[in-house]
């Protein structure tokens, strides 16, 4: 046991709760508690603190212990800077997740548990399980939100969910062993026009692996799937699910041979598919961090924290479209780009328990894929303060950062920009709806799905946010008083949401215990789920988008 497992037990040995929420897991006992409706364990370690000589490395499974681990509230955020009213917060010590149970053992009159009554967690029960990424354009978040508690999404799918909390920015999204000219010597052997990759023979003077971040991904749902059964979970119906760059980091990880047989589905909402890293990306970043602060090694994490924020702002001026954060094409953990789809060998069937799919040495997971964008996801930009002449400039350059048709599509599409609004659409469809578009329909057929939220509450319509990024959160966690949900009801529409909520919820659930939602697939026509407070089928709704950005490569 390392000395912060052994002072997370020791402390806190006295803790008054019972001995019917512990559980046996492969690392070691864990007591959770009672919250409304369910048995909670946050903030449970599932690696090594990723500091000293494993900073830059890539995660280590954590130290078992004996004494049991009372894991009653989250862990720290991972070095990050939040908002102008919090500032900077986290530390190097934030490899853990919460497990949260639906607690059906006891129940009152009005539906909720008794937390008077307290009950072993049924490990015959065999749930599925959701393991959730959280978002936050890959430099902050946290599996800590209050958007992301998690109490009403496991009752309501009636699953096992798993929140995990991984590093961002400059600590886990950059690739710092490699440097930009060993990178360019190299490129053709990591990257081909199918977007493969080969092996990585580069170092730099950063003590570091490729693919920190998405390693502990990796990590976290290895651990989830050894340990299904202690928390009353089915390890063959793990879906993994993500928002954004949560989302990403979905699509990320169903490319990866790693993880092949362990993932039974896949929900990616609102991702950035194609925000990847080459190797010559990454060594480009990883020199213009290193001469921003050549000891990357040394400093304090709270300065690399600041480093992470410097970059974004370098990114403003250069508009690279994959950004200084993403997971790299290293040839070793990620061989291929999300968006280069391999045909699977074989169509493997499911059956009515939803079997993860075995290993048959093909790198495509073939799993099912509910995937899908908002209607508006970024109408009000991150250059919201900027002049309207000022986002036309950088809309323009991010065209060109794409290549291809991409600045033709701009014009022709989107006016080449001539208003906020335009500028907000184009901005979205390339980095969210395009990629999805494009993963959807390389899929192999009748297995993805693809769905819109469309929902406008009277101060959605008027504040001109539209159906805004990150809008299915507090539908789908029914927390509508986090994230965008005081936006969306700011002028009323509770029932505008709740009806939205009881829909997508049904989806979504459907999804996670069968692997089907229960609407017809993309292949069907381009089929297209909408949501907005009912829901129904459309053919090609984004048909001429679709066309238009089918043959753009966003593989570079």
């Amino acid at each position: 046991m390392n000395a912060d497992t052994h002072a997370r037990t020791a402390s806190r040995r006295n803790h008054s709760f019972r001995d019917a929420w512990i559980v046996e897991t492969t690392t070691g006992p864990i007591k959770g508690h009672a919250e409304t409706g369910v048995v909670a364990f946050r903030g449970i370690p599932y690696a090594q603190p990723p500091r000293g000589e494993l900073r830059f490395r890539r995660a280590q499974p954590v130290e078992p212990w004996t004494e049991p681990l009372i894991a009653d509230h989250p862990g720290d955020y991972c070095a990050q800077y939040r908002n102008k009213s919090v500032g900077w917060v986290g530390s190097e010590d934030c490899l853990w997740l919460n497990v949260v149970v639906p607690n059906t053992a006891a129940r009152t009159g009005d539906g909720r548990s008794d937390q008077r009554r307290p009950h072993m967690i049924n490990r015959n029960a065999r749930r599925p399980i959701v393991v959730y990424f959280h978002g936050g354009s890959n430099v902050h978040g946290s599996a800590n939100e209050p958007l992301l508690t998690g109490q009403y999404f496991a009752q309501a799918m009636d699953a096992v969910v798993v929140a995990v909390n991984y590093r961002v920015g400059i600590l886990g999204q950059l690739s710092l062993n490699y440097t930009a000219d060993i990178a360019k010597a190299d490129n053709t052997a990591h990257t081909g026009a199918d977007g493969s990759a080969g092996t990585v023979s580069t170092k730099s003077a950063t003590r570091a692996d490729s693919n920190p971040g998405l390693s502990d991904l990796v990590t976290a749902v290895r651990w989830v799937h050894d340990n299904a059964e202690a928390f009353g979970g089915d390890p063959a119906r793990i879906t993994i699910m993500g928002e954004s760059s949560g989302g990403a980091m979905v699509t990320a990880l169903i490319a990866l041979p790693e993880l092949r047989g362990v993932i039974a589905g896949a929900i990616a909402q609102s991702p950035p598919v194609a925000m990847v890293h080459s190797p010559a990306a990454a060594g480009r970043w990883a020199d213009r961090a290193r001469a921003e602060n050549p000891g990357l090694n040394g400093i304090p994490a709270m300065e690399l924290a600041h480093l992470t924020e410097r970059l974004n702002v370098i990114n403003d001026e250069y508009l690279e479209f994959s950004g200084p954060f993403a997971p790299t094409i290293d040839g070793d953990l990620m061989t291929r780009h999300p968006l280069a789809v391999p045909q699977p060998s074989s169509q493997e069937p499911h059956d009515e328990r939803r079997k993860a799919p075995t290993d048959d040495g093909t790198p495509a997971a073939n799993i099912p894929l509910l995937i899908g964008t908002n209607a508006d996801e970024y109408l009000v930009m991150r250059w919201e303060r900027m002049s309207t002449r000022a986002q036309r400039a950088r809309i323009r350059r991010l065209a060109q950062s794409i290549g291809g048709d991409a600045p033709d599509i701009l014009a022709e599409f989107y006016r080449g920009g001539r208003t906020r609004a335009e500028c907000g659409r184009f901005a979205g469809d390339a980095l969210f709806l395009a990629s999805s578009l494009q993963l959807a329909s390389r899929w192999p057929q009748g297995k993805a799905w693809m769905y819109r939220l469309d929902m406008l509450t009277p101060s959605l319509r008027l504040s001109g946010l539209g159906a805004t990024h990150a809008l299915d959160l507090p539908l789908l966690f029914e927390r509508y008083d986090s994230g965008k949900g005081p936006d969306a009801l700011y002028l009323g529409g509770h029932d505008q949401m709740r009806a939205t909520s009881a829909v997508m919820q049904s989806r979504w659930k459907n999804f996670i215990h069968s692997g089907n939602p229960e609407f017809p697939p993309f292949s069907d026509g381009f089929a297209t789920q909408i949501f907005n407070a009912g829901e129904h089928t459309a053919e090609d709704p984004s048909g001429e988008l679709r066309r238009a950005w089918s043959d753009v490569d966003l593989t570079n």
